[in-house]
């Protein structure tokens, strides 16, 4: 295994650390999804613990030379963008405060975040963990698992940023609209 990987590990537990020590009361610590939620968060969950089982394969993939690759450089860029990640994740957590939940959820007294990073991203927590993720493929050293992980990364967050999208639009209507007109959803001139 080499630094990367390892150091790439610690920053997972790290992740989980923070997400832990940011969610306030029984509402954003409960699992329990309501209707709107579509199984979004169960789709979430389920293609992130997948990614996380990739990334520890790796190692033993990259043993058997499927998918290796051989730059130092490259595990390092993996790591800084982890590291990124995690801070874009852990400031939009904080930003939300007690609007931030693990499953898709209305509550009470919520209104429209604005204030930075969601001025310029309606979705900057999401962005944190695809940011963590294609670090992890990177810093692992495996371009099959970078594949993966983009792939499956891409395709979870569009399904939940549809379903999050219109339970916002279903509940605050053309505030929101007027929101998204001058927001971006993940990615600043690109989506």
């Amino acid at each position: 295994m080499t630094t990367t990987a390892f150091l790439a590990y610690l920053l997972i537990i790290g992740y989980f650390v923070v997400e832990r020590s940011l969610r306030k009361g029984e509402q954003a610590l409960s699992l329990q999804a309501g209707e709107a939620d579509c199984n979004s968060s169960r789709i979430i969950w389920m293609s992130g613990l997948f990614s996380i089982f990739l990334v520890l394969l790796a190692p033993t993939l990259n043993a058997h030379g499927i998918g290796h690759w051989r730059n130092v450089y490259v595990g390092w860029l993996g790591l800084a963008l982890m590291l990124g990640g995690l801070i874009i994740r852990h400031w939009a957590a904080k930003t939300l405060g007690k609007f931030y939940t693990r499953t898709l959820q209305i509550i009470e007294g919520q209104a429209i975040v604005e204030q930075a990073p969601y001025n310029l991203i309606r979705h900057p927590g999401y962005l944190g963990t695809f940011l963590m993720e294609i670090g992890a493929g990177l810093a692992v050293h495996n371009w099959i698992v970078l594949l993966v992980l983009i792939v499956i990364g891409v395709t979870s967050r569009a399904y939940r940023i549809y379903v999050e999208e219109t339970l916002l639009k279903t509940t605050f209507g053309a505030r929101y609209e007027a929101y998204s007109i001058k927001t971006w959803r993940l990615l600043p001139f690109v989506f």
